[in-house]
C-alpha cells in the first residue's frame, strides 16, 4: 500500500468492500477505462491512456478526499488485499452516485452491493435525504445495477451529464422513504 489520501478504514458490503484506491492499482484502472464499453458509456477521455489513469489514482481521487473538489471515490475490492474490482465515487454537490466495474467483476453482483454500501454510507453519514444516479440511453448493464440497489426510475432527460449534452441520459433517485412523486415503471432490462 501507498501513502496515498482517501479512506482510513474500508466500508465493508455483502459482496465485497469499498476501501482507498493504491498506486498498484493503477494498471486495473487503466484495463477497465480502456474497454469498448468505457469509451461508450463513461465521460473518460478516449483514447484512455496510462497518463490519465496515473493522474485519477494519483490526483484526482486524493484531492477529493482532502476537500479539494467534491468527490470522494473508493476502491472496490472483494477483500482487503484483493484486485481493484471497480470504483464507485459519491459527489457531495450533485449528491450523486457515479461507478464503473473491471470487466473481471463484472457480472457477480458486485456493483450493485457497492452501490447500496456507498448509498448506505451516504445516508448513515452524510444524511443526504436522496442519492442520484444517471446514465447514457442504452447502458442496460448500468441500469440494472440502478435496479437492483433500489433506485426509482425517473425516465429520459437530456440535461443531465456536464460531458456529452447531445445524449439523452436515463435519470434515476434513490430517496430515504417512500419512493418520489416523479417515479416511473422501470424500462424492459432485458
Amino acid at each position: 500500500m501507498t501513502g496515498l489520501d482517501g479512506p482510513s478504514l474500508p466500508v465493508l458490503g455483502r459482496r465485497g468492500m469499498l476501501t482507498a484506491l493504491r498506486e498498484a492499482d493503477v494498471p486495473r484502472v487503466l484495463e477497465a477505462c480502456t474497454t469498448e464499453a468505457a469509451e461508450r458509456w463513461l465521460e473518460t477521455p478516449v483514447p484512455y491512456r496510462l497518463e490519465d489513469a496515473e493522474s485519477f489514482v494519483r490526483e484526482f481521487v486524493p484531492a477529493g478526499w482532502r476537500g479539494e473538489h467534491d468527490e470522494r471515490v473508493w476502491a472496490i475490492r472483494e477483500s482487503l488485499t484483493g484486485p481493484l474490482m471497480g470504483v464507485i465515487g459519491l459527489r457531495e454537490g450533485s449528491r450523486e452516485v457515479g461507478f464503473w466495474l473491471h470487466p473481471e467483476g463484472q457480472g457477480r453482483g458486485l456493483m450493485a452491493d457497492a452501490v447500496r454500501t456507498a448509498v448506505g454510507h451516504a445516508d448513515g453519514c452524510l444524511t443526504w435525504p436522496e442519492v442520484r444516479w444517471a446514465c447514457f440511453v442504452g447502458n442496460v448493464a448500468s441500469m440494472r445495477v440502478a435496479k437492483a440497489a433500489g433506485f426509482s426510475y425517473l425516465g429520459e432527460r437530456d440535461d443531465l451529464h456536464r460531458g456529452a449534452p447531445e445524449r439523452q441520459h436515463h435519470a434515476v433517485r434513490l430517496a430515504s422513504g417512500q419512493p418520489p412523486a416523479d417515479a416511473l415503471p422501470w424500462p424492459d432490462l432485458a
